[in-house]
């Protein structure tokens, strides 16, 4: 009996798992509960804040400060 109540309930929980993916036209692995619409949100904060171009400018920096070392490292060999 008890074997029974395990199996209904894990196979009620993955097949709402499924359902719900389904439903929203996810993969079936996805996490149900995720919601695309926050990382937009996020994502446009982001931008309005100027983070994004601080985050590109920053890596182009860093980015040819690093060439400039492996020039200087190979240089140096």
């Amino acid at each position: 009996m008890k074997l029974l109540l395990t199996a209904v309930i894990l196979s009620f929980g993955i097949g709402l798992w499924f359902g719900v993916n389904i439903g929203k036209g996810n993969a079936l692995y996805d996490n149900p509960l995720s919601d695309p619409d926050i990382i937009e949100e996020a994502h446009e904060s982001a931008d309005d804040a100027g983070l994004i171009d601080q985050g590109k400018d920053f890596m182009e920096e860093k980015t040819e400060q690093m060439k400039d070392k492996v020039k200087d490292a190979i240089d140096d060999l």
